[in-house]
């Protein structure tokens, strides 16, 4: 079974599990969610789940997206991001073509050691083609250990395509 249909048919499941939960992701427990950093996951899995989740960031509830995002950030990116309530605000106003995106492609993913550089294209709700580069760091240690997360995402130049970009 290919990776991305395989991920992509996770999200309504996912989505919906966080419907039932009181409060905000971050309080939740993210092993009992199944969304949660798993060792499983390889870069270009993480940001396509984020993707996923972002397409889709106001389904089954608004904002239900966000926390499957902030759950898959590093810490290091969501003490400089969050709590839940300010990344969503953070995505909502830098990002805003990221959500509701009609489609995503990955470029070839570049990882050395411990680090990794996905780049992503993507075509917003209104047909406008957007790049991004995300930089992802396998943990090291403690809860995440050996979890690829995404520690940051930056808009690419538009020019060239998004591998050239990076």
């Amino acid at each position: 079974m290919a990776l991305r249909p395989m991920l992509l048919r996770m999200i309504p499941g996912l989505l919906a599990l966080l419907a039932l939960l009181p409060g905000s992701m971050a309080a939740a427990d993210e092993k009992k969610l199944g969304i949660g950093p798993d060792p499983a996951l390889s870069p270009a899995a993480v940001v396509q789940l984020q993707l996923a989740a972002l397409a889709n960031v106001d389904k089954p509830v608004r904002d239900a997206g966000f926390a499957i995002v902030f759950a898959l950030a590093s810490p290091g990116n969501r003490s400089q991001t969050g709590p839940l309530a300010h990344f969503a605000a953070l995505i909502r106003e830098t990002y805003p073509a990221m959500l509701n995106h009609r489609a995503s492609t990955l470029a070839p993913l570049i990882s050395e050691g411990r680090q990794a550089i996905q780049g992503v294209e993507l075509i917003d709700r209104t047909g406008v083609v957007h790049r991004y580069v995300f930089t992802l760091s396998k943990q090291p240690d403690g809860p995440y250990k050996d979890c690829w997360l995404t520690d940051g995402v930056v808009q690419a130049p538009e020019e060239g395509e998004p591998e050239i970009a990076i």
